[in-house]
């Protein structure tokens, strides 16, 4: 049994049961509620430097514009680039940059771009971000880290050890409202060792034609290639990585759910995964987008000493003890809009925070690459009938 405090409050009351005396604990809200809670923090600057930002990309989902770097108090964009002119064009108006690029290849060699976000096409997100880097740039980018090579993920793992510069992929279930929930109760202790966690994206598609995607790599590809809005609901909370994994896969009723009607010879519409993690967990991952259910992007954690789910902790820590379970702060101007569970705006704000402080960002290299790799390897075992499977690790401390 749980209780309800308005939107402002961090707690709940906490209702004895019986000899274990469980405690239940519900966080109000809806995304909107979050939003309103989170405003009731005051956001305060670490400097009144301004990061000279480019932007690369600005295809079907917009990322290279819904971040809104333009209005960060830190942040001058200051050159954009897409390699169709009108989508170019675009992308300058929306973030109030008048230096355009046809190219990224172009903009990195800018010596007046500091940092850059990559938006462009999944398959060149590591090479992209590579070439940033050696070119001495910043580098944010939209996920995943890389897209099915195992070579570039150490390639891209190995020159932002060599370079120094700051990396930071921009997963998007990292600050969803329930996630900042469950990272501060296991910092807090309030969940104990993590026992069992699960990530699901859930994300029907009914057309007969896949998302509109340069050079079509949206058309059939692995389902667990694009892991991390699910793997992130277990290391964004413990930060633990993914050690071994069983997976098995769903066909798909659409043409190019066939293997011989997309590029990857890819069978699946579908991909479940067990992972055991490196912190001693197990964690299940579902990923579908062919069956009929609602859009779902979220996540549970049970431990020794508590769980998290759909909004409600139930554990043994007193209400006089729980954390704030509230997102972070954010400037005025980048406050919470409603993409991806309101989670933009703490992306843009730590990786500038990151870049100001000289420190390792929230979802750093080490990270990305586990989340990444712990798909690519999960779609091996379902191609393999769920064989049990080694992940790879990417060590690295920040």
């Amino acid at each position: 049994m749980s209780l309800s405090l308005p939107p402002c409050s961090r707690r709940q009351l906490v209702l004895a049961t019986g000899t274990a005396a469980l405690s239940s604990w519900s966080l109000t809200g809806s995304q909107a509620a979050a939003s309103d809670q989170s405003a009731a923090k005051v956001w305060k600057p670490w400097s009144d430097r301004r990061i000279r930002l480019g932007i690369a990309g600005n295809g079907h989902c917009r990322f290279g514009t819904s971040f809104r770097f333009e209005e960060h108090p830190n942040i001058d964009v200051v050159a954009v680039t897409d390699l169709f002119p009108e989508r170019c064009a675009d992308l300058a108006r929306a973030v109030r940059c008048d230096t355009t690029y046809e190219s990224l290849e172009a903009l990195v060699k800018d010596t007046a771009v500091e940092a850059v976000f990559i938006a462009t096409d999944a398959p060149s997100h590591a090479r992209h971000a590579i070439l940033a880097m050696e070119h001495g740039k910043h580098v944010g980018t939209a996920v995943p880290a890389f897209f099915g090579n195992l070579d570039e993920a150490k390639q891209l793992l190995e020159t932002v050890k060599t370079t120094g510069q700051t990396y930071m992929m921009f997963e998007t279930s990292w600050f969803r409202p329930e996630c900042c929930a469950m990272r501060s109760l296991y910092r807090a202790g309030a969940l104990g060792a993590l026992r069992y966690t699960e990530g699901e994206y859930f994300h029907y598609h009914a057309s007969k034609e896949p998302t509109p995607s340069y050079r079509d790599w949206r058309r059939g590809f692995p389902p667990l290639w694009y892991p991390t809005h699910a793997t992130a609901f277990h290391t964004g909370v413990s930060g633990g990585h993914f050690r071994s994994v069983s997976a098995r896969g769903l066909p798909g009723h659409l043409p190019y759910h066939q293997p011989a009607a997309n590029p990857y010879g890819n069978p699946f519409a579908g991909e479940f995964a067990l992972f055991q993690t490196t912190d001693g967990a197990l964690c299940r991952i579902a990923q579908d987008s062919s069956s009929r259910r609602p859009f779902s992007e979220t996540g549970r954690v049970s431990g020794r000493l508590g769980s998290y789910r759909d909004g409600v902790y139930s554990g043994t820590m007193p209400a006089a003890d729980l954390p704030d379970l509230l997102p972070p702060a954010l400037p005025p101007g980048i406050a919470w809009p409603a993409d991806h569970g309101h989670s933009h705006g703490p992306l843009t704000d730590a990786f500038v925070t990151a870049i100001l402080t000289d420190s390792t960002p929230a979802i750093h290299v080490g990270h990305a690459l586990a989340m990444t790799a712990a798909g690519v390897i999960a779609h091996e075992s379902a191609l393999r009938d769920g064989e049990v499977l080694p992940i790879p690790q990417f060590a690295f401390s920040g």
